[in-house]
């Protein structure tokens, strides 16, 4: 009978508990006039090199109405530590709009829906991708014969596209990620990121108000939806391949040299007007064999608002 009074306890605190964090809205109160910049602490580990990145990123509000937010983004300071051509690469990519601003709209919750100044980020770019790509000629003289440099380019810009940008915006870490969602802990969700993975997200309340926020990722796709994406990107870099790669799938996949896992965990911190204050996330992504971890830890190092 205790056995019995006890285990009714615990469901009912269980039950209260969730009752009181579940169903929190994040849906910040932006101003017109918040200025706010954010210091990233990068280090990026896999195929036995360190690349450590330092990015100062300012965040401000230019139009706030009950419809929504426009904001500015600017990279304004680029820092990477890193010796070999991976590095330059890694700097070029995330230097790619310093001390140029991304300008996006949302909608009255602060989820992400539009890039303003599209037609710039975009060519600002394909500069860039011009630049990576001599980077690797330098360092690979016959890549032109496997990978033709036309391909490649168009391999690159995919990533440029506005629907890419937009969902790199709302679906990686990042202050405004979690904007427009209801969290409740324990909630699920199913999304396709910006490289076109199905990912699992699993949402924790640390506090009842929703200023803390854990989230864990993992990929969430079956055997023939990855085969499916395998062969996609095959068949564009690789084409003469593709069929020999779909035959031999079973056997490959078996074999481990396809294997893509993710495991990621974000904690977010946020202020009372639904600012982000921290956020610290710790990725460890396995991709062909190839094993990659990323620990970001970002901070509100200024606040004008």
């Amino acid at each position: 009978m205790k056995k019995v009074m006890t285990m009714f306890v615990m469901l009912v605190a269980a039950m209260t508990m969730s009752a009181q964090v579940g169903g929190v809205k994040i849906a910040p109160k932006y101003q017109k006039g918040d200025n706010m910049l954010y210091r990233s602490e990068i280090t990026v580990e896999g195929t036995g090199q360190t690349v450590k990145m330092n990015i100062d990123s300012r965040y401000r509000v230019t139009e706030a109405s009950a419809d929504g937010y426009t904001i500015e983004v600017t990279s304004e300071k680029v820092d990477v530590d890193a010796q070999d051509f991976m590095g330059r690469l890694m700097a070029m990519a995330q230097g790619l709009l310093k001390g140029k601003p991304l300008v996006f709209a949302t909608d009255a919750e602060g989820h992400v829906t539009a890039i303003k100044n599209y037609e710039e980020v975009k060519a600002q770019g394909e500069k860039t991708i011009e630049e990576m790509i001599k980077v690797l000629q330098d360092e690979f003289p016959g890549m032109e014969q496997m990978l033709p440099t036309d391909m490649l380019k168009e391999q690159m810009a995919e990533a440029l596209t506005e629907q890419k940008i937009l969902a790199e915006l709302n679906a990686s870490p990042s202050p405004v990620s979690l904007n427009g969602k209801t969290i409740a802990t324990g909630m699920m969700e199913e999304t396709v990121n910006e490289d076109g993975r199905k990912v699992k997200n699993m949402y924790f309340l640390g506090s009842p108000d929703g200023k803390q926020v854990k989230v864990t990722t993992t990929f969430n796709m079956s055997k023939d939806e990855l085969k499916q994406l395998v062969i996609e990107q095959v068949r564009k870099i690789a084409p003469d391949q593709a069929d020999m790669i779909e035959e031999n799938f079973d056997m490959i996949m078996q074999s481990g040299q396809m294997k893509y896992e993710l495991n990621q965990t974000a904690d977010y911190t946020f202020d009372e007007s639904g600012w982000l204050k921290t956020l610290s996330v710790d990725q460890k992504q396995n991709t062909m064999g190839q094993t990659i971890t990323n620990i970001t830890k970002t901070e509100l190092v200024e606040s004008n608002r």
